[in-house]
């Protein structure tokens, strides 16, 4: 089998923003109960969604044509100085051109051998060898359409040629067409070449790989599976495997293809990457980032690689690690808006605000209309006070994605700790419509948990405000609301039994915490409060008891512990 020359395969890695829905959680004390101001959401992350690396192209060089006799002269042989069209002199020239060009091709003087093969074709425009060997060396010229030319007259005469050399000349064909991109034809020629001879290697191969780059990954397979177990130490082989399986819902598969291919080929960069990024799909980041370091040993300047790495450092919560990666990746790519907006999420949970800012105000020059940017920008102008500024940011990225679930959160934060309740109230109203809406569509469990997660969220910062407004009965309104959206939620439940505390409905609150504790029977905090509502209840034996098992769970607990010492002191209740 002729050698292969087989093209580095190029890669391209797509990065979308996955805003993190947002979530707070509302303290708990003795009564009377009160609720601090929520905390700001954590800044979203980009996760990877790395695009599957571009197939690779037909790898198996042209086939070169077997050496066919020369053309015998008459025996008569006619006295030099006949005229070319007397058809013995033709023959005689033809010969010695066809084997001129013999000698020049094992010398690799394609120029030569060209010259003397398309001598010998306009002497003898139906000799099959000469129009093959130059429609070979033509291959080798990349002078595509005047090879197709050569091979496909070499395949109007072909009739007498043996199975195998025709099959040769079908797989030629499809390497010019391919490289043409004339991807349909090629695939045609390679099926051609196989059905002429199946023992074929170099036609299937091509004929695998044309597959792979029309999509057809399980008509590859197949194919793939018998080179593979034909030749198991082909990387190449290896790694078209672990596409076709990637692509084909395999990926347990496909993983131990590429492994495959690494372990054969290690100092391969493309090997490595795509090996690395079914390492990610598998839920295996540490050894996925080892095929990326190897990855940068191969090429230190390897920018995907860093910029994969920083994402995984900033999944594992390594911000600093992720920093690290993420300067070398923007001093290689400065312009890359992915690059500086995680450069500054690994600042913004250092934390270091003046650096993130930084990252943040170049990610946002370079693209202006990112509703991320603009609502972590506002994230750290609240975190420093500087609330209208924080405000300016959240509406710019709400005017760019007026769904932006964390910019909406954000604002009505914002607009709480400024005590401006109604416009507040507006922004957790309109969250908690947009979520409830998109959960009544919602058709997969993962969606369904993201939208009742969101809703909670609302109408949790609903509940909160009311609760600082003292508006006891609508914050017991919108809790019952959200434990519909979220019935498993305790924090919820927790919250309910301090607003109906509250509103001095202590049966209620005594059943809320009693809840809780049916889930979760070590929870401290919930005896305590259980025995603050029973205590308010008029039972003493039972707050007493409710104080005892808060520090039988948690014996340093102060609340409980005060409030034990506190009711045995007293001489009555109330």
């Amino acid at each position: 089998m002729s050698g292969r020359n087989v093209p580095m395969k190029s890669f391209v890695v797509l990065w979308g923003i996955l805003a993190v829905p947002t979530s707070f959680a509302l303290a708990q004390n003795t009564p009377p109960p009160n609720t601090a101001p929520p905390a700001m959401p954590a800044p979203p992350t980009i996760p990877s969604t790395p695009a599957t690396p571009a197939l690779v192209a037909p790898a198996t060089a042209p086939t070169k044509p077997p050496v066919a006799p020369s053309p015998s002269p008459a025996p008569t042989t006619p006295p030099v100085g006949t005229v070319p069209g007397d058809d013995a002199e033709r023959l005689r020239l033809a010969t010695a051109a066809y084997n001129a060009g013999l000698a020049a091709l094992k010398k690799n003087d394609w120029n030569s051998a060209a010259s003397n093969f398309e001598r010998a074709t306009q002497l003898s425009p139906a000799d099959v060898g000469a129009l093959s060997f130059l429609g070979f060396v033509r291959l080798q010229q990349k002078q595509w359409d005047a090879a197709l030319t050569a091979l496909q007259s070499a395949q109007d005469n072909a009739k007498n040629l043996d199975v195998h050399s025709r099959a040769q000349l079908m797989n030629n064909i499809g390497f010019a067409h391919w490289n043409k991109g004339q991807l349909p034809e090629a695939k045609t020629a390679f099926e051609g070449a196989l059905a002429l001879d199946p023992d074929y290697t170099d036609a299937r191969y091509n004929l695998a790989f044309s597959l792979l780059s029309n999509s057809d990954f399980t008509g590859a397979l197949p194919h793939l599976k018998q080179l593979a177990t034909a030749n198991p130490a082909d990387a190449t082989v290896q790694d078209g495997l672990g596409d076709a399986l990637n692509r084909s819902g395999n990926p347990a598969g496909a993983l131990g293809a590429y492994k495959r291919a690494t372990t054969l080929a290690p100092k391969n960069m493309d090997y490595s990457w795509k090996f690395a990024l079914a390492l990610i799909k598998a839920g295996r980041p540490a050894d996925a980032t080892t095929q990326l370091r190897q990855v940068l040993q191969i090429d230190p300047t390897n920018a995907p690689a860093l910029l994969q790495i920083g994402d995984l450092h900033l999944k594992a919560g390594r911000f600093g690690d992720a920093a690290t990666v993420l300067k070398r990746y923007v001093q290689l790519k400065p312009d890359d808006f992915t690059g500086r907006f995680n450069l500054g999420v690994a600042y913004d949970y250092t934390p270091k605000f003046d650096e993130a800012l930084e990252q943040y105000a170049l990610a946002e020059k370079l693209r202006p209309a990112d509703a991320a940017t603009k609502n972590n920008i506002g994230r750290i102008y609240f975190k420093r006070g500087k609330f209208d500024e924080a405000i300016g940011k959240f509406n710019e990225a709400l005017k760019i994605d007026s769904n932006f679930p964390d910019a909406r959160t954000n604002l009505a934060i914002v607009l709480a700790a400024q005590k401006k309740w109604d416009q507040s109230n507006d922004q957790w109203q309109t969250l908690a419509l947009n979520a409830e809406n998109s959960l009544r569509g919602a058709t997969t469990v993962q969606a369904r948990a993201l939208y009742a997660n969101r809703a909670a969220t609302a109408h949790s910062g609903l509940a909160s405000n009311f609760l600082a407004q003292t508006e006891y009965q609508k914050a017991i309104d919108e809790y019952r609301r959200l434990l519909t959206v979220a019935p498993n939620d305790l924090e919820a439940r927790s919250g309910l039994g301090r607003a109906l505390y509250n509103n001095k409905d202590y049966t209620g609150a005594a059943t809320a915490y009693k809840a809780i504790l049916a889930a979760s029977p070590k929870n401290a905090d919930a005896w305590n409060d259980l025995g603050v509502a029973l205590e308010a209840q008029g039972d003493r034996k039972g707050a007493l008891d409710a104080y005892s098992q808060a520090l039988e769970v948690s014996p340093n607990h102060s609340e409980a512990k005060s409030n034990m010492t506190r009711l045995k002191n007293a001489a009555t209740i109330g």
